[in-house]
């Protein structure tokens, strides 16, 4: 570790650029898995939430409302369907406002929002975006299903926004997957250069080491302990950094998506990120300088 330390000093310039590089690419690495993980997050609370609203007529009756959620549970794609009763839609109304008076009309000329002028309702939950069409058809098909005065089913269901959001989430995961890569491959490669660099102008001290019967792995683990260190430190100032963007970012990301993704990050989540950096990092670096100086010891038999 002091042939190690000692190769750092003498060259800081070199060692400055392999942790660099190191700290951009883990930066980078700790950034995507967070925005992948809220980007997944995201998508399953819409997918899970009730995604098809179907607006019931007055007078509809107990067997109308079965036979609809017996086609429904029989269609493909829907993974549940629940009715909700005028009372059940003023109740979710109360929770939504609050105590709102103006919204709860107890200070307005609208009187006392009540359960009579609210409608009775089907909630679908589905499967993926895909079967939107499907359980829409099913539902245009139904007699119970309200009108609008342009002779259009009361039927709500936001199929562009989830289709987006599907989109916008796979490409944030390809896309960041490619920049990950890229920037993997670079790291390793500046790591190989530097590493065969140093042992390249250390030749003669080397091929006296052979010559003295030293086991090439005695030669290279000088060298396999600096490149961890490239590797462990970058790792560590790549978590670091993205705590900071973390905790600076967290005042403008809890009012806008708090409701999905508990504000501020847990503890646990930076445990498990620093973990995961410390090993990847650690990993690239072993395997860069391993192969940097196996090749060389080999071609200097």
């Amino acid at each position: 570790m002091n042939t190690a330390l000692k190769n750092i000093r003498r060259s800081p310039y070199q060692a400055l650029s392999a942790i660099f590089i190191v700290s951009l690419t883990m930066f980078i690495v700790g950034v995507f898995a967070l925005v992948t993980f809220a980007s997944q997050e995201i998508l399953n609370n819409f997918e899970t939430k009730p995604q098809i609203i179907a607006y019931l007529k007055d007078g509809h009756t107990t067997e109308q409302v079965g036979g609809l959620l017996s086609s429904l549970n029989s269609t493909e794609g829907v993974k549940n369907a629940i009715y909700i009763s005028k009372d059940d839609a003023l109740e979710l109304y109360k929770k939504s406002v609050g105590n709102d008076p103006v919204l709860l009309g107890t200070v307005t000329d609208w009187g006392i929002v009540t359960a009579d002028i609210l409608p009775a309702s089907i909630e679908i939950t589905a499967q993926n975006p895909e079967s939107f069409k499907n359980i829409a058809a099913t539902l245009e098909k139904s007699d119970i299903i309200s009108v609008t005065p342009q002779g259009k089913k009361e039927i709500d269901y936001p199929q562009d926004v989830i289709s987006e959001l599907t989109k916008w989430t796979n490409a944030i995961r390809i896309g960041g997957l490619v920049l990950v890569i890229a920037l993997t491959l670079v790291a390793i490669l500046t790591i190989m250069t530097i590493i065969s660099m140093k042992i390249s102008s250390r030749r003669f001290e080397i091929s006296t080491f052979k010559l003295m019967g030293a086991k090439n792995f005695y030669i290279i683990k000088p060298y396999l302990q600096e490149s961890v260190i490239y590797g462990l430190g970058g790792a560590f100032i790549g978590w670091l950094g993205c705590f900071v963007t973390i905790l600076y970012s967290t005042p403008f990301l809890a009012p806008r998506i708090g409701s999905i993704i508990s504000f501020p990050v847990s503890l646990l989540t930076f445990a498990t990120l620093f973990g995961a950096l410390m090993i990847f990092g650690l990993i690239i670096s072993f395997i860069s300088s391993l192969f940097a100086a196996t090749r060389f010891v080999n071609r200097s038999k």
